[in-house]
């Protein structure tokens, strides 16, 4: 950093103390002899109680020596958060790509550091800065979240830099504004990066999680907001799904994609930082760990270890649900509610979330505002008084139509994803949804026995389709033996699929498909044959979504690749989409779909 640079923070109202400066050298004597260099100083003027212009004590220009370098300054002021007796400190790889001071895009490997990074430099930035400013932005505001919190804690730690917090705004988005004038602001890009709009920036542009941004808007969203000079910081774990942005700009930063006139970033460079796990140290790194990541992810070849283990892209793979399709397929629909339940036993408390969605007010340039999420509850109950039938029917309310429901069922952590869809014509229209997370098997069936209620009212007609795994096929038998469901004819109107069984395919009117081959029944998983009469419907614009972020966020980033049988599709977040899988198959294939579970 240029010396000179150093003024402001100087003469700024102090947000940093000097009482932990004591006499004599306390950086690192390296960093210091540099620092003396870049000042064409010695340490025989300093003995001499000589000092640079501008400067008053040696604490003084030790502090400025800190501030000039993250690295320092981290360590200074900043505690390890999971020791927070020891001062802050990176890791080797972290320490070049932290000081420098241009575009950087992070290709890397799942937890190596990257919010570590983007925490110190926020902080350090908000504490040198004088009157600058910073955009944070990543997909969903779940992205956020870490970074807010792991800046809350670093305040907590130092008390002097928690003073100089002079407002954290949480509504409608988070901003942070310190004694030094630095302003923070965090917005989730959402759908279109509208939450960007009206945010302009002096010192960077940050996306966190840039792979699962899929739609192309939220990056031309996002560089507006960087005025001449900001630096923009990319960073993120590849997904293998090269018709991203995200891996546009790795190509980009790598000299290898041609520049195109129309292209937002055509005057920007990038520097490419590209940290695996294999760089950092032990215990995060070792023979046992390796072991660890090979038996998680079926193997070193896998997409999973290249992707998360050594941030590769590895197999090339596609969007099941392409950003540019599915985005025709977002409507504005009030009646749709969503409820989230997460039973913590070790608290003995019941957290339940509902939100309806609605489109945003236009932006300054006349378009459409994105969504708004408009918040109906979100408490806190004893497990004791929790009724999840109670909640359903208080919250949902159906009309008349043509119904069907969805489940992808799960226990303890692993999440339930029910669907509720509307029929009419050849359009399915998502009506409600409700993810339950450590609710009982019990529970689960006396979830989807309320929805059945409120939407089939008592006609023993909508339809009901299971994931038949080990949960699925443990509720199923609840719904279809016990007493307490006697008369509710699960027993004819509740299928169950298994994702990896053989079906016939067939198409939206039950047809059969000839393999053009053999002109014999082709053959498909139960996945297979969902996916692909969801793509249809996605095709002729036959299907209607909700601006929920989950939706938005969730099928744009699913993604697929070819295996040596068939497809195989990505695992993490796809609960929602099974549950939406299995709706759909329940549609097509009428009747109870245990016939084919064990052919």
């Amino acid at each position: 950093m240029n010396p000179a640079t150093l003024r402001p923070v100087l003469d700024a109202p102090a947000p940093i103390a000097l009482a932990d400066l004591k006499k004599g050298i306390l950086v690192p004597r390296p960093d210091f002899e540099a620092w003396l260099q870049s000042w064409n100083w010695t340490y025989h003027q300093l003995a001499r109680g000589e000092l640079p212009l501008g400067f008053e004590s040696l604490d003084e220009f030790q502090l400025a020596c800190l501030c000039a370098d993250p690295v320092l300054w981290a360590a200074a002021f900043l505690r390890d958060p999971d020791d927070p007796e020891t001062p802050y400190a990176f890791w080797g790889y972290q320490q070049e790509s932290i000081r420098y001071p241009g575009n950087t895009i992070h290709e890397c490997g799942a937890e190596v550091g990257k919010t570590r990074e983007i925490l110190v430099y926020l902080l350090w930035k908000a504490f040198t800065q004088y009157r600058g400013s910073a955009l944070v932005g990543a997909p969903q505001f779940v992205h956020l979240m870490e970074i807010v919190d792991s800046i809350e804690e670093q305040l907590d730690f130092n008390p002097d830099l928690k003073s100089s917090l002079r407002e954290h705004r949480k509504h409608p988005h988070h901003s942070m504004k310190f004694a030094s004038g630095f302003k923070i602001d965090f917005r989730p890009a959402g759908f279109d990066g509208t939450a960007f709009r009206g945010v302009h920036v002096r010192t960077a542009c940050i996306m966190d999680e840039i792979p699962k941004a899929k739609n192309p808007d939220i990056f031309k969203e996002f560089w507006r907001a960087g005025k001449p000079g900001c630096a923009f910081k990319l960073y993120g774990t590849p997904d293998g799904d090269r018709s991203c942005e995200a891996y546009r700009l790795s190509q980009k930063a790598d000299g290898k994609l041609e520049e195109d006139d129309d292209d937002f970033t055509r005057n920007l460079s990038f520097r490419k930082f590209k940290w695996s796990k294999t760089l950092m140290p032990s215990p995060f790194w070792s023979p046992e760990r390796r072991r660890f990541y090979i038996d998680q992810y079926g193997g070193e070849d896998s997409p999973g270890y290249q992707q998360n283990v050594l941030g590769n892209w590895g197999d090339p793979e596609n969007s099941v649900f392409p950003w540019h399709q599915f985005s025709r397929l977002l409507k504005d629909l009030p009646a749709y509610r969503v409820l989230k339940v997460l039973v913590d036993d070790s608290q003995g408390e019941v957290t339940l979330f509902a939100a309806e969605y609605r489109p945003g007010p236009p932006g300054e340039d006349g378009q459409r505002g994105g969504y708004e999420e408009s918040i109906i509850f979100d408490r806190r109950l004893p497990k004791s008084r929790f009724d999840i039938r109670a909640e359903i029917k208080s919250l949902f309310s159906g009309e008349s139509g043509l119904w069907f429901g969805g489940a992808d069922l799960g226990f303890s952590q692993d999440p339930t994803e029910i669907l509720v869809k509307l029929v009419f014509g050849k359009v399915h229209r998502t009506f409600a949804r409700v993810q339950l997370k450590g609710v009982s098997y019990d529970q689960q069936a006396e979830a989807i026995d309320a929805l059945d209620d409120v939407f089939d009212g008592g006609k023993s007609e909508m339809g009901w389709g299971i994931d038949f795994g080990n949960a699925g096929s443990a509720v199923c038998h609840i719904l279809q033996n016990q007493d307490l469901y006697a008369g509710k004819g699960f027993e004819d109107r509740l299928s169950g699929y298994q994702f990896g069984a053989t079906y016939e395919a067939v198409n939206e009117e039950g047809d059969i498909i000839l393999d053009p081959n053999t002109q014999k029944p082709l053959k498909l998983t139960g996945k297979e044959l969902a996916t692909d009469l969801l793509v249809t419907k996605m095709q002729r614009q036959e299907l209607e979504y909700p601006q929920d972020p989950d939706i938005m966020l969730y099928y744009p980033n699913h993604t697929y690749r070819e295996g040596t049988r068939h497809r195989i599709f990505k695992k993490e977040d796809d609960h929602l989409i099974d549950a939406d899988r299995v709706l759909t198959l329940r549609i097509i294939l009428p009747g109870d779909g245990t016939e084919d579970l064990f052919a």
